[in-house]
């Protein structure tokens, strides 16, 4: 993976605010849209189950539930970041969706999925010789009563194909162009990261912080950033980002 400078990039220079509103924006726009989807699958939940009294833990049980607290907060994620963009009356090739997918993506995404298990590969490694319980560590998904083929598409849905919809356009498209627009590559492409790898920590869980998901999704960032720097558009990323999960899906899930 060559390093990516600013005379070799195709992201436009587009002035989507300067970095420290760029960033709050998307912290907010992440935590905005978990709890906006909370409120709503849990109000239609608890109007639909009168007798629930503990409806956060009855929509744990509950897959379709699940799946639709994914899908409304992937689908707001992706609706702020479009948002963010349109206030500052820019077109979507600001965050890298303004055009169609091209033969390239495919053969970028083929490359990245490739480097990616290379660099998670080796990162496992050493984390294993320096803290082998960061290894050991599982993260929680969720869809953990799967018991019929329609549940099992749902998560299927929920986990491998939803997620990378609503994640690109807002870390990789709104926040990664917003600070690319200001600093160079590695700058940019190591502050995306480190937030979305700190994002899977799974803070409030009542359980411990979840190292490994972290160092993995930060390097999963690294990856997509770079095909997001040398493609200019996200699709590529995504087809990435759903071939990740899609292993993670058959390997916890299954």
């Amino acid at each position: 993976m060559s390093s990516a400078s600013s005379e070799s990039s195709v992201v436009p220079r587009a002035n989507l605010g300067p970095p420290w509103r760029v960033t709050i924006n998307t912290i907010a726009a992440f935590l905005f849209s978990q709890l906006i989807a909370v409120f709503l699958v849990s109000l239609v939940y608890g109007l639909s189950h009168p007798h629930t009294h503990d409806t956060t833990g009855a929509i744990d049980n509950s897959i379709t539930a699940q799946f639709f607290f994914v899908l409304l907060a992937e689908g707001l994620a992706a609706a702020f970041a479009i948002w963010f963009v349109r206030r500052r009356r820019l077109n979507l090739g600001a965050i890298g969706l303004g055009r169609r997918p091209r033969l390239k993506d495919a053969r970028a995404a083929m490359l990245g999925f490739l480097a990616i298990y290379a660099v998670l590969i080796i990162a496992n490694l050493i984390v294993g010789i320096f803290s082998p319980q960061i290894n050991n560590q599982k993260q929680n998904l969720g869809f953990n009563n799967i018991s019929t083929g329609s549940q099992n598409f749902l998560a299927f849905l929920a986990l491998v194909i939803i997620p990378p919809l609503g994640e690109e356009p807002l870390v990789r498209g709104y926040l990664y162009s917003g600070l690319r627009g200001w600093w160079r590559f590695w700058p940019a492409a190591l502050a995306t990261s480190f937030l979305f790898g700190v994002a899977h920590l799974e803070f409030g869980t009542g359980g411990p912080l979840v190292w490994g998901a972290a160092i993995d999704t930060f390097l999963l960032s690294i990856i997509l950033v770079w095909l997001r720097e040398r493609t200019g558009a996200l699709y590529a990323g995504m087809a990435v980002h759903m071939l990740n999960n899609l292993i993670a899906f058959f390997v916890v899930i299954k």
